[in-house]
């Protein structure tokens, strides 16, 4: 990494010593059993759909593959609203707002190929969406690079929307969000200038600095609200 890029940066290696000190352990919310349940009847429908020949497309090399097909932890997808982007310059307690759709990662012999999208639609969970493979790529990329926060913390994807960036990080037991640990997506690596392939580390503190300013200087028509449930 350039020292240009190193200020207010964490490398993997120090979100080690991180996970050490915090000690985590995990206790899936209800929503969370719940919306795996539906993975886990969408799955295989999904897989059934792929159309012959573009298996490649979905992250897998055969259709054999399928058998194989496995649920890994979902992500929790959360986001900032436009109005704490634009005037919270500090941390409460609300301010990461969950949007009612969770993010499984789809693993076959160990690597992730796909992620299987899980949203509460009209109060009832339902498997609505299969692929991703990019996202599938960079979350592989962040659980080969970020020591697996063992039990006891959410696991998030935080999604900019009017951004068109995304972060992936943990939010240790019954901690808020500024004890949250975030790293930049392909997405938002390219926003802030860095390699596709970096892993660095922020704080929650540190991330809504970034996407603060990033969404300052946004067009206002370009500020628009967002809608729980779904991907926009």
């Amino acid at each position: 990494m350039s020292n240009s890029a190193q200020g207010g940066r964490r490398t993997a290696s120090v979100l080690l010593g991180a996970v050490v000190l915090f000690g985590l352990s995990v206790v899936a919310a209800p929503a969370q059993n719940t919306a795996a349940g539906a993975a886990a009847a969408g799955l295989r429908p999904f897989l059934s759909s792929i159309p012959e020949g573009r298996e490649a497309d979905f992250g897998f090399a055969t259709r054999g593959e399928f058998e194989l097909a496995t649920l890994g932890s979902p992500y929790e997808l959360v986001s900032i609203l436009p109005h704490d982007l634009a005037t919270a310059s500090a941390v409460r307690p609300d301010i990461l707002v969950p949007m009612d759709t969770f993010r499984f990662p789809v693993l076959c012999k160990g690597k992730i190929r796909a992620l299987l999208t899980v949203a509460r639609v009209e109060g009832e969970w339902k498997a609505v969406d299969f692929g991703a493979a990019g996202l599938a790529a960079a979350v592989e990329r962040f659980e080969e690079n970020v020591p697996s926060p063992g039990e006891g913390a959410r696991k998030l994807l935080l999604r900019l929307y009017q951004l068109k960036i995304d972060f992936a990080g943990f939010l240790p037991r019954d901690r808020g969000p500024e004890d949250g640990l975030f790293v930049p997506l392909p997405s938002a690596l390219a926003a802030i200038g860095a390699g596709p392939q970096e892993i660095i580390l922020y704080t929650f503190p540190e991330t809504l600095k970034i996407v603060r300013d990033k969404f300052a200087g946004l067009p206002e028509s370009l500020r628009g609200e967002v809608k729980k449930g779904g991907i926009r």
